[in-house]
């Protein structure tokens, strides 16, 4: 029996982070003595439509860090750990956007050791300020519809509506 390359950050598979927060993605890692390659780690968005290709978003390989493939997070993301070659390669995403929701995987590769993990993001926006009107004529016996709105907000929005004065419930 070879040992090889593990991946140790824990089973938590799901982080649920409001917008504008920072997130730690987690991949720590353990080497084994067969592992004699050059360490090679990468971090890839994987996209909800299974026709598109996986996206790499940051890789440190031979000694440098290459975080210039996806403009979507440029300036907002790094590594945890300024060396990855301690068994830390778990990245930072800082000022979260609701596009950043997504699947991520961490691939840890040192030949012949190779292993991924991959966690959900989802980023969760405040709804935006309602907005409110009346369609119809307010008059006894015809039909109004009362309607709200917010532009922004997730998960889906759900509305409650309640009358606050009057004692008649109505139907």
């Amino acid at each position: 029996l070879t040992r090889s390359l593990t991946i140790t950050s824990g089973d938590q598979s799901m982080f649920e982070k409001a917008q504008g927060e920072k997130v730690t993605l987690p991949c720590t890692f353990e080497l084994s003595e067969e592992d004699e390659g050059p360490l090679d780690i990468e971090w890839v968005l994987i996209p909800a439509d299974n026709q598109k290709k996986e996206q790499i978003i940051i890789m440190y390989a031979v000694d440098r860090v290459y975080n210039h493939y996806y403009a979507g997070l440029t300036g907002r993301m790094q590594f945890t750990n300024l060396d990855p070659r301690s068994g830390d390669g778990s990245l930072d995403i800082l000022n979260l956007k609701a596009s950043d929701t997504g699947t991520y995987q961490c691939k840890v590769k040192k030949a012949p050791g190779v292993q991924s993990k991959k966690v959900q993001l989802t980023v969760l926006v405040k709804p935006a300020r309602t907005k409110c009107s009346i369609e119809g004529s307010q008059e006894i016996g015809k039909d109004v519809t009362l309607k709200c709105v917010s532009q922004e907000g997730s998960p889906l929005l759900s509305y409650d509506w309640r009358r606050v004065s009057g004692t008649q419930n109505l139907p």
